[in-house]
């Protein structure tokens, strides 16, 4: 209603013979001043309106998707009336709620105006803002980090990684940043939504974003005790008065939809528009028009100058990993024993340990179930009487035992390869040579260099393969994966995870004599083991469902085992692969693959990846050898 009412007298205030312009000469003054300036084009103001460059080019459009944000009608792509509305808007008169006046729903804008233009206050209503003076008192804003958990592949909304602001009190309390607040933007999902409609609506825009301000203890309990994801935070070389004016613009958007899009306009975006607002000029967020993977973002901030000092946080299981990597095969089993039996820390042979090692085995025991009970996700399990017992123990050892930290990785999670893969390559394929260039706008996958990322992890989107055949002269999709996941988490003693990929995509294959290219979509689930620092292995059973008019009523099941061979190091990176797919239905055969890949890392951006495989099923029988030059960008 605001909005309409504002559009409506805009005209009476800019026309100089009516009398309102004469009641608010001040108005047509500031607006005039607005115009000559030409306000309305600057950074500053684009920023605090969220407007962008439409897919043509030819004019703006605000990511705002919601009326309440604009004062204009046509505010959301038109930056000059919605900065003359603005405006207006600041002169209207007080109500009884006073809380809900423009100057206190919108005290950025306020604020950047009044800088902008030198506004007298003193001829403008008064408006109290009890609400918002409060809150933001109540905040105390002196600092920001940026905080960036790193990727989680349980998570679908996290696969890529997460990032988020952490508001730092002026006072004392900045010491301890757990009592900080956490600024987080995230979509508002429907629980009962499964992962297909969770993708879709990710993809489409289908959910609604907003921002949330939480304490920050509680997001580190999320994200580093329950999800187990290593944390990087960032302090932000903002002064004062730009966080002031952040959060100034937090309050503006908290009640203002946008759509979130999981692969642009996402998490990372919305803090790069908040960051934007708070120095006007920076443009973070125009770099992200196609995908704004948290990684990259956290890139670009860094490159904009506003890194101070970087502090790791890591997850608890790589605390509980780095102390299990601490102890002998002795005290592993002591451990163990602790964990699975009441009684084991009663046994004569746990009591005639050194007190030092008893305090560290019964801390360790404890928090190793603990973190069973909280994965578990029940409040209240039968082990938490257990775990109450060996913490009781503990404090009656009057002995320190300090764990030294895990160390810090040399390799932030922001500074391993860009995201984005092009690749061309050469090679034979059944005596036929071909050329072929290859595209995958993200992420990452297991044989790209390590640095920065977690070993045994996969993530590709919209990869992409193009083949021309030199001899025959034509070219062809040899696959298109729409999204390719692997998750190769090691099992120990103490922690069982399932290893697990999904792939969705063409895929080209031999069938009836014939290269056909079906739609397929292939889940495997199994176990992997660590080997030592540098081999890990894993076995997986496949389950895949092809879709091809070729095939008997135009599908294709299929279920089998693969075997897989890791290898890496800095220097080079080496997967050795053995899988048979055996198809019930129709001809009843089965197809057999073993295949062998080299990635070796060139430069900082660049990679050479040789690969070798052999295929095999009834009347059908080839090799193949590909040479590929890697550009990650």
């Amino acid at each position: 209603m605001t909005r309409i009412l504002v559009t409506l007298l805009l005209p009476l205030f800019l026309l100089p013979t009516n009398s309102h312009a004469l009641e608010n000469p001040y108005l047509t003054t500031l607006i005039s001043k607005s115009q000559q300036q030409q306000l309305a084009f600057t950074s500053g103001w684009q920023s605090l309106i969220h407007y962008r460059k439409s897919l043509t080019g030819n004019h703006l459009l605000s990511e705002a998707d919601d009326d309440n944000f604009f004062f204009s009608v046509d505010g959301n792509k038109n930056p000059v009336l919605e900065l003359e509305a603005t405006l207006a808007a600041l002169f209207s008169p007080l109500t009884d709620n006073g809380d809900e006046h423009p100057q206190c729903r919108f005290p950025a804008r306020y604020h950047w105006l009044q800088q902008q233009l030198n506004i007298d206050t003193e001829k403008l209503p008064q408006a109290p803002c009890d609400e918002f003076n409060q809150w933001l008192e109540t905040i105390n804003p002196g600092s920001a980090t940026l905080v960036f958990p790193a990727a989680y592949l349980n998570s679908p909304s996290s696969m890529f990684g997460h990032t988020l602001l952490r508001i730092n009190p002026a006072d004392k309390r900045s010491e301890t940043p757990l009592v900080s607040y956490a600024l987080n933007y995230a979509a508002q999902i429907n629980d009962h939504d499964n992962g297909f409609i969770f993708a879709y609506k990710g993809i489409v825009g289908g959910y609604p974003g907003s921002f949330a301000l939480v304490p920050y203890y509680e997001k580190i309990k999320e994200y580093s005790d329950m999800e187990n994801r290593n944390i990087w935070e960032y302090q932000l070389n903002l002064n004062q008065s730009e966080v002031t004016q952040l959060m100034r613009h937090a309050w503006e958007v908290s009640k203002i939809r946008f759509d979130y899009y999981f692969f642009d306009e996402n998490c990372s975006y919305r803090l790069l528009a908040l960051l934007d607002v708070a120095r006007s000029g920076l443009k973070l967020a125009e770099q992200f028009s196609v995908t704004a993977i948290p990684a990259d973002t956290v890139r670009a901030v860094e490159q904009a100058g506003l890194f101070g000092d970087v502090h790791y946080r890591p997850s608890a299981t790589t605390t509980l990993n780095h102390r299990l990597d601490l102890l002998n095969e002795q005290q592993k089993q002591q451990l163990l024993a602790l964990i699975n039996d009441k009684s084991a820390q009663q046994n004569a042979s746990f009591l005639a340990l050194e007190v030092s090692q008893q305090a560290r085995l019964l801390e360790l025991a404890y928090d190793l179930l603990l973190y069973r009970i909280r994965s578990s996700g029940e409040k209240r399990d039968a082990r938490t009487g257990h775990a109450y017992q060996l913490l009781a123990q503990r404090s009656q050892l009057d002995v320190s035992a300090q764990w030294p930290e895990p160390p810090t990785p040399r390799v932030r999670a922001e500074q391993g390869h860009l995201s984005s893969r092009a690749t061309l390559s050469f090679g034979r394929s059944d005596k036929h040579s071909f050329a072929a260039l290859r595209f995958r706008p993200s992420y990452h996958d297991i044989l790209d260099p390590a640095k920065g990322y977690s070993v045994g992890m996969q993530i590709n989107f919209f990869d992409l393969n193009l083949r021309y055949y030199t001899q025959e002269q034509r070219f062809e999709i040899e696959e298109w994966k729409i999204i390719n996941i692997l998750s190769l988490s090691p099992r120990n003693e103490f922690f069982q995870p399932i290893s697990w990929g999904v792939d969705l995509g063409f895929q080209r294959q031999w069938f009836n004599g014939k290269r056909i290219l079906p739609l397929q979509v292939t889940t495997e689930a199994g176990v992997s083991y660590r080997l030592n620092r540098q081999w890990q292995a894993n076995g997986m059973a496949q389950l895949q469902l092809a879709t091809h008019r070729d095939f008997d009523n135009n599908i294709n099941l299929g279920v089998g085992p693969a075997l897989n061979l890791l290898y890496h190091s800095d220097q080079l990176h080496s997967l050795l692969s053995a899988k048979v797919m055996h198809f019930p239905q129709g001809d009843q055969y089965q197809a057999w693959e073993f295949s062998w890949a080299l990635n070796i890392p060139l430069k900082e951006q660049q990679g050479l990846r040789l690969s070798a495989k052999h295929q095999q099923q009834p009347g059908v029988r080839f090799n193949e050898i590909e040479l590929m030059w890697q550009w990650y960008f």
